[in-house]
């Protein structure tokens, strides 16, 4: 506590918990605790942000997933030439190959792809609509020409990913609250009621948006009841 009785916490090194904690503030500002509905999205970026600081210095070093990203990319290369060409790949890896995949992979990830998805696209469409580009080799796939594109021939997919990626993490949120709502004891009928709709959404009998009614309907059910 500081001299003037104020608390004051240390500002944090990493640039992703300082944003988090100007999320924070910010929301303490303009009073978004008062809207449960939309708080818990703070709560879950929080989350987020923990999860990438946490990874960030325990669990993989970047020198590490940029060795780890270069051999998967190498690996499925090859094993799709074989596929494609009934041959295998048989030149040496140089040291410029070596850099040239990892600027691929990290132009990739910018672009919210991984390398399954060009390596995916290049095998299966581009290699078999355009013979006169075989056999590849790892230096003329890496080039902007492939990567731009894979990249405008897979617009929709990258939406598309984005998306599914969104709604896999909410799909795990509701879930988690939901949770939280069954363990936190319930009506009998809106307990049975919870988990007929948890069975539904986990056999795809029911989509997100009907979870997301429910547990956003039962949330504000209970929490009336609490005050």
């Amino acid at each position: 506590m500081s001299k003037d009785g104020s608390t004051k916490h240390p500002v944090p090194e990493d640039r992703a918990e300082r944003f988090m904690g100007m999320v924070f503030v910010m929301a303490e500002m303009c009073g978004i605790e008062e809207y449960p509905e939309v708080y818990h999205y703070v709560e879950l970026l929080s989350e987020a942000v923990g999860r990438h600081v946490f990874e960030k210095y325990h669990k993989v070093s970047p020198q590490k997933k940029v060795h780890n990203d270069r051999k998967r990319f190498i690996t499925i290369f090859k094993t799709r030439y074989r596929q494609l060409m009934d041959l295998e790949y048989g030149k040496t890896l140089t040291p410029i190959e070596a850099k040239l995949i990892n600027q691929t992979n990290r132009a990739l990830a910018e672009a919210g792809f991984a390398c399954d998805d060009y390596l995916a696209w290049l095998f299966e469409d581009f290699l078999v609509e355009n013979p006169k580009f075989r056999p590849p080799t790892i230096k003329s796939i890496c080039s902007q020409f492939f990567i731009h594109s894979f990249a405008d021939a897979n617009r929709e997919l990258k939406d598309s990913k984005k998306r599914h990626e969104l709604n896999k993490k909410e799909g795990l949120d509701l879930i988690s609250r939901s949770r939280g709502l069954l363990r936190g004891g319930m009506e009998k009928e809106d307990d049975k009621n919870m988990r007929e709709v948890l069975n539904k959404y986990g056999s795809r009998d029911i989509m997100l948006p009907e979870l997301r009614k429910v547990v956003e309907n039962l949330e504000k059910q209970y929490r009336q009841k609490q005050a």
